[in-house]
């Protein structure tokens, strides 16, 4: 804990100097998001589902390779400098795109490339985030968590918005890749803002790097409810987020025939649901984490289903927004169990591991999903995960614990 501790007030003035910077700046990544497999999709001709898989497969590759060793980067530094840095490092990164387009080397490995090392320097920014925010939102944490997360959600809504608007229905890529220069950009209100920020973090103990990931690795492996929470979130990343990502592509250029502007409308929608999601858990504020978490697991897929028998743009857009409302049942009430579950010590390394384990996943899916787009029909793409994912959700409710509610146990005997 920090040798200060913060007012409410204080708390109050930190987090939303924190949450500010942190919406401009996710307002750049989704426009990125919004562009980055189109923009793959319309410099390759042949085999460009596969492409696009391979891509957003190196896209959140760095944290299936880096993640047990930024956690032990995360707990050993300051948090602030630790997202500061990343910052910075990807501005860098998202100006890099240019010289391959002036040289006519923007292809899918140019572009995998880079996105492979935007995405090694978030690894480091998320844990950071996460594991800071605890200090600056302790007495309201729940709610602080849906209201950074409602930002994001926010900046997706917004982000997409903005993509499609300004590339328009015939995309170039000189426009996505000046979308690329807007992200950047919008880094410099981050580091900002998290600059501004002051609190006194907790000084970590001197041992080696390899002493100390290996050391998160065993408080992970002794607990039950950690170790059930990152196979559960491993499986059900795989089975849902390749869909969400590699396969809105796909439905939006294959099954709609549309074009980069309505993928970024229906990424927009997506994100209005999440959005609306994130919204109903602050005012709602459940008293057990544990079951939004296992009930979202379930929706998450269920609500996949639907697509297998749409063909129409707009039922689309209505199906993915409620789909994106039970996003943050997992999400928020994931973060908050972890925050109140481990010790201060771990947070980071237990926090690297989970996004590890969400984008780990993530970049199998999409890759298995890009393949599967030039297999089979789209639908399935969409209809077959949902069923596993679905079942996940029922396995969760047998198998996970309420950790929350065995510590509580735990301390009454």
């Amino acid at each position: 804990m920090p040798k200060k501790t913060a007012t409410t007030k204080e708390e109050k003035r930190y987090f939303w100097l924190f949450w500010s910077g942190q919406f401009v700046s996710s307002i750049g990544d989704h426009m990125f998001y919004a562009v980055l497999i189109f923009l793959v999709l319309t410099v390759e001709v042949s085999h460009s589902g596969t492409k696009a898989g391979i891509v957003s497969f190196l896209e959140t590759l760095p944290f299936l390779l880096f993640g047990p060793f930024v956690g032990a980067l995360v707990d050993r530094f300051p948090k602030r400098y630790v997202m500061i840095g990343s910052d910075i490092a990807r501005i860098i990164v998202l100006l890099l795109f240019w010289p391959f387009y002036w040289v006519g080397q923007l292809r899918w490995w140019s572009i995998g490339t880079l996105a492979f090392l935007h995405t090694t320097f978030s690894a480091f920014f998320l844990p950071a985030r996460d594991t800071f925010l605890p200090f600056i939102a302790k007495r309201w944490i729940f709610r602080a968590n849906a209201l950074l997360q409602s930002s994001t959600q926010l900046a997706m809504v917004t982000g997409a918005f903005l993509a499609g608007i300004f590339v328009g229905s015939k995309a170039s890529p000189s426009k996505m890749l000046v979308v690329l220069t807007m992200d950047a950009a919008t880094f410099l209100a981050s580091v900002f803002t998290i600059w501004k920020v002051k609190v006194i973090e907790p000084k970590a103990e001197s041992r080696s790097l390899f002493q100390e990931t290996l050391l998160g690795l065993s408080y992970v492996k002794r607990d039950p409810f950690l170790l059930k929470l990152l196979i559960l979130t491993a499986l059900d990343n795989l089975f849902i987020m390749g869909p969400a990502i590699v396969g809105a592509n796909l439905l939006v250029k294959k099954v709609f025939d549309l074009g980069p502007s309505q993928l970024a409308f229906f990424q927009a929608s997506m994100a209005t649901g999440w959005l609306i999601g994130t919204l109903w858990l602050y005012w709602k504020e459940p008293g057990s984490p544990w079951k939004i978490l296992v009930w979202g697991i379930f929706f998450d897929g269920a609500t996949y289903l639907p697509f297998l028998f749409l063909r129409e743009y707009t039922l689309g857009l209505i199906a993915i927004l409620v789909h994106g409302f039970f996003i943050p049942w997992i999400t928020v009430s994931r973060t908050t169990l972890v925050q109140k579950y481990v010790k201060g010590e771990y947070m980071g390394r237990v926090f690297a591991l989970v996004h590890l384990t969400v984008l780990g996943a993530t970049a199998l899916s999409s890759f298995g999903t890009g393949v599967l787009g030039d297999l089979i029909a789209v639908p399935f793409v969409f209809f077959i995960p949902g069923v596993l994912g679905s079942l996940m959700g029922v396995v969760s409710f047998w198998i996970l614990p309420d950790p929350l509610k065995v510590n509580k146990e735990k301390l009454d005997t």
